[in-house]
């Protein structure tokens, strides 16, 4: 599991991950209680790609799909650095 600590992802939000995130699928839980499904792609031992799906945050706000590049701060910490599927 990979928790985002706020409703939604964006550049220098932290994360924590119980262990190093394997490529497949994930859930990512939000700071709100929401869960999304998500897919994980390791870049290296230091950086992941998370795609979220589209999902809505506990006030109902409606996130389209993304994807995100993860820096890892240490042991379990984890930040969003950009955002990846921007043109």
């Amino acid at each position: 599991m990979i928790r985002i600590m706020d409703s939604h992802a964006y550049p220098g939000c932290p994360v924590v991950a119980e262990a190093l995130p394997q490529d497949g699928p994930v859930h990512v839980e939000f700071s709100d209680g929401e869960v999304a499904g998500a897919r994980v792609e390791r870049l290296d031992e230091g950086r992941i790609a998370l795609r979220i799906d589209a999902y809505r945050t506990g006030k109902g706000t409606a996130i389209a799909q993304k994807s995100w590049l993860l820096e890892n701060r240490g042991e379990d910490r984890w930040r969003v650095s950009r955002r990846l599927d921007r043109d």
